[in-house]
């Protein structure tokens, strides 16, 4: 069956997410012609879209682009993200203090979002105008404790569910982790660009990333012992 959308670049999660999300796209909802010839570069410029690491914001391309920034892939993709959740994952297992260099809150997004959204714009063909970068970034500064604290509930919830070891303590909320001193300080990602581009997609809400920072936990859960 013929393709909406020809997707370039490395092999890797987000790259396959994204092409993934576009092959659910029906042929005939082309809005136009030649939408079958539209190419994205993910990790690399494309003609027609390019998806990169943000910080690349020194690249000058030509075609419209997206930068993105705290993705969460299910297996650590390093030209994505520098390891730090699928770090703080794996000490919340073992149990071991988080690396003393993790310090700063992260906007974590979900990949699945990032690969809606794409889509989203192709059945449009509203992608962005050259020369108008869209960030994509999660809207919520997650903590580095407040991650670990999640993470590692919810792997002793599911360690006690493997090994019929339920307490009260494991069937509870994870407990609340207090926000540090200057939390309402930071600097955060301007999403207003992302925000305006997905109203005028249709999306009533603009930009919400609706994926669950527990569900990711989740899924590099089961890609660490699948």
């Amino acid at each position: 069956m013929p393709r909406v959308a020809e997707v370039l670049g490395p092999q890797g999660p987000l790259r396959d997410a994204i092409a993934s999300r576009l092959d659910t796209i029906p042929y005939h909802q082309q809005q136009h012609d030649d939408l079958c010839q539209l190419e994205i570069g993910v990790g690399i410029e494309a003609s027609g879209l390019s998806i990169l690491p943000w910080g690349e914001e020194k690249i000058s391309s030509q075609s419209p682009l997206i930068l993105v920034r705290d993705v969460i892939t299910d297996i650590c993709d390093p030209l994505w993200e520098d390891g730090t959740f699928h770090s703080i994952i794996a000490d919340a297992i073992s149990g071991s203090d988080m690396h003393s260099g993790i310090k700063k809150p992260r906007f974590w997004l979900p990949v699945g979002d990032v690969a809606e959204a794409i889509r989203i714009m192709v059945i449009e063909n509203k992608l962005p105008a050259p020369g108008q970068t869209l960030l994509m970034a999660g809207r919520k500064p997650w903590w580095p404790e407040a991650v670990y604290a999640e993470a590692a509930h919810l792997w002793n919830r599911y360690s006690a569910s493997v090994e019929g070891t339920h307490r009260p303590s494991t069937l509870e909320q994870p407990p609340m982790t207090p926000l540090p001193g200057g939390h309402d300080k930071i600097a955060r990602p301007n999403l207003d660009r992302i925000d305006r581009h997905m109203r005028n997609c249709g999306e009533p809400h603009g930009w919400r990333p609706s994926g669950s920072l527990r569900l990711a936990i989740m899924r590099v859960f089961a890609n660490l012992y699948e």
